[in-house]
């Protein structure tokens, strides 16, 4: 593939480009049953070693730079997706907790896949293209996918109170 890419960069771009595919299968799919938990445990490991590799990768700037960050970023984002999950009894919005946070780690994503394309397809001679192109990429996507997050978000888990209290005093609404 690229000869220049180090084991963990290696180890890095397949867990990436598979978890690319399996986000966006548990996207479409419903979201419910085996499959749909046996795509989010791979999702889940794979990007956290895929975060874990980004950590090992120097070669672009240097140093310590905006994707450690945002690994960094996204593993917490991955950690708080699926605390809920593990938690008996369940938050009542765990559905709710779940979907944002791992949603915005796939926004993660493919937002430093874009990122990363971008820098390495335009013809970029100064730090500062590099820095204004990430951030334009970075908030288009982030623009993007707020409004398909909003569109496709799981209904609320729980009954609004005063609905419910409402219905219970037999009170007309």
């Amino acid at each position: 593939m690229m000869a220049h890419l180090t084991l963990a960069g290696t180890i890095h771009l397949v867990l990436a480009l598979l978890c690319s595919t399996v986000g966006l299968i548990q996207f479409l799919r419903p979201k419910r049953g085996a499959g749909h938990r046996a795509r989010g445990y791979f999702y889940v490991y794979a990007m956290l070693v895929s975060d874990g590799t980004t950590l090992l990768i120097h070669r672009f700037t240097g140093h310590f730079n905006v994707f450690h960050v945002a690994a960094i970023v996204n593993f917490a984002c991955i950690v708080l997706a699926v605390v809920p999950l593990l938690r008996m009894p369940r938050p009542s919005n765990w559905r709710s907790i779940h979907y944002h946070f791992i949603a915005w780690s796939y926004v993660a994503l493919m937002s430093a896949a874009a990122i990363n394309t971008a820098l390495r397809l335009l013809p970029l001679t100064m730090r500062n293209q590099c820095g204004l192109t990430a951030l334009i990429v970075s908030v288009a996507t982030m623009t993007i996918a707020h409004l398909v997050i909003r569109k496709y978000r799981p209904p609320s888990d729980v009954a609004a109170p005063s609905t419910g209290l409402a219905g219970q005093a037999g009170a007309p609404s």
